[in-house]
């Protein structure tokens, strides 16, 4: 089943991770091999994936 990210929100309304999750995980011993199934890091960085940078991008050649 695929997710549709509905790009909605911008970066400054949506916050910024603070802390990794990671660091007091329970099966933090099985890093980095679990990330691939984990639930919460899937659940952030759907939220995250919503998000419009606010910055503008510009190029300087």
């Amino acid at each position: 089943m695929e997710t549709v990210i509905i790009r909605d929100k911008f970066d400054f309304e949506i916050g910024y991770l603070v802390k990794s999750p990671c660091l007091t995980c329970k099966n933090r011993s099985a890093l980095p091999g679990c990330h691939s199934e984990c639930r919460v890091l899937d659940k952030i960085q759907t939220l995250l994936a919503r998000g419009i940078s606010s910055q503008a991008s510009s190029y300087e050649s």
